[in-house]
């Protein structure tokens, strides 16, 4: 039988080498079969159950997304549309997966995900817009496991996809950038410690103890002081400047940081690509706003010690995880306008500077200030944007 535009007919063979417990979800009756013709057919080979245990597997997380997909702390699932797609494209990962390991599997872990995009990625049939689809699908089943099997998965390969259908990706609008950097500035800002009634400051407590997820009996003047930090500013301020990925947050180091060239020097050693010494360009205020927390960071007894430019409230590296949480509280407690149909994540920052780097300074600076490969990952990002043809048309006659 064949089957028409299966995404792994045109797959190359091979590439190089802080929640609680949810409530159970209720069962829920799908409109659509739980394991498709083709699927049942490929699972055939590993034997006579397989096929209806991989149908327990898809309900459990099927039945999960539906329940709390889309935000698992506030227990908003995904819209039905949605959880039809992730079910039909987490088809062609797991029957990937098992043409892969050569054996039936319900478990994906990052490694694989991030060779089967790659793969994905390569296929000349497939558009970046559905390579994206299949990535965010993947994300979803990790966001799953995480939460049920208690793993701490984090994943981002690094992609430079464009949607390539018409569409702007989700990527943060120039517009945006200011109105973060200020939310960084008020973020958790509160009075002094000692300058306050005892019921105020029990009041203050009380929220920076649902800010930072921490017990209420936790919160004492290091942290009152910490709230009126230059840390998460500085973070916002060189992300905005540089489009520093989740992990490059997490690896910079003091030594990076050259105030009197204005610069982040990141050594090849620890850059992502580990291919060349990248030197990014830093502003003014950013420059000043390092050099404060520079200072600040001196008196804190965490950072005693340690390289690590900026530590977590637990004293761990920055993670896409931790990267992510930041970002939405700076969000929610922010002013900052993000369109509702927008599903943005810390790589939307970097894919804005990219776009922002890309279409109004050149390519060929965008490169070397976003740390690519090519310029070709580079060009991905030189599209028609609102912004870009606002400008345009007023400078046109």
């Amino acid at each position: 039988m064949t089957y028409q535009g299966d995404p792994l007919d045109s797959l190359p063979s091979d590439v190089g080498e802080d929640e609680g417990i949810l409530p159970a979800p209720e069962p829920i009756e799908f409109p659509f079969p739980l394991v498709s013709k083709r699927t049942k057919e490929d699972l055939e080979k590993f034997g006579v159950n397989v096929a209806e245990d991989y149908r327990d597997f898809k309900e459990e997380v099927l039945t999960w997304l539906a329940t709390y997909g889309k935000n698992p702390e506030k227990g908003e699932g995904l819209a039905d549309t949605t959880l039809k797609s992730t079910h039909y494209k987490l088809e062609t990962v797991f029957r990937w997966l098992w043409d892969y390991e050569e054996r039936y599997t319900t478990e994906l872990t990052p490694a694989e995900a991030d060779r089967f995009i790659r793969l994905l990625n390569m296929s000349d049939s497939m558009i970046d817009s559905s390579v994206l689809h299949h990535l965010k699908v993947i994300k979803r089943y990790f966001k799953y496991h995480n939460h049920t099997h208690g793993t701490d998965w984090e994943w981002e390969p690094d992609l430079d996809l464009s949607q390539a259908n018409g569409e702007e990706r989700d990527y943060l609008h120039r517009g945006a950038f200011k109105q973060l950097y200020s939310a960084a500035l008020e973020y958790g800002s509160v009075k002094s410690y000692h300058s306050v009634t005892p019921e105020e400051r029990d009041r203050i407590k009380t929220y920076l103890a649902r800010l930072e997820g921490v017990p209420k009996e936790k919160i004492g003047p290091e942290e009152f002081k910490e709230a009126n930090s230059w840390k998460v500013p500085s973070l916002i301020a060189v992300t905005l400047d540089t489009g520093l990925r989740p992990i490059e947050v997490g690896r910079a180091s003091v030594d990076w940081v050259n105030l009197e060239s204005h610069e982040l020097n990141i050594p090849k050693e620890e850059s992502t690509k580990n291919e060349a010494y990248w030197n990014c360009t830093l502003k003014n205020r950013t420059v000043n706003v390092l050099s404060r927390w520079l200072d600040e960071r001196a008196t804190y007894e965490k950072y005693q010690d340690r390289d690590e430019l900026w530590l977590t409230k637990k004293g761990t590296r920055y993670s896409s995880k931790s990267c992510n949480y930041l970002l939405r509280r700076l969000i929610e407690e922010g002013n900052v306008s993000i369109p509702k149909n927008k599903d943005v994540t810390w790589y939307s920052i970097r894919h804005g500077v990219a776009t922002h780097w890309a279409n109004h300074v050149g390519p060929h600076h965008a490169k070397e200030q976003l740390r690519h490969k090519s310029v070709t990952t580079t060009m991905k990002y030189l599209h028609s944007d609102s912004e870009t043809r606002s400008s345009a048309v007023e400078q046109i006659w």
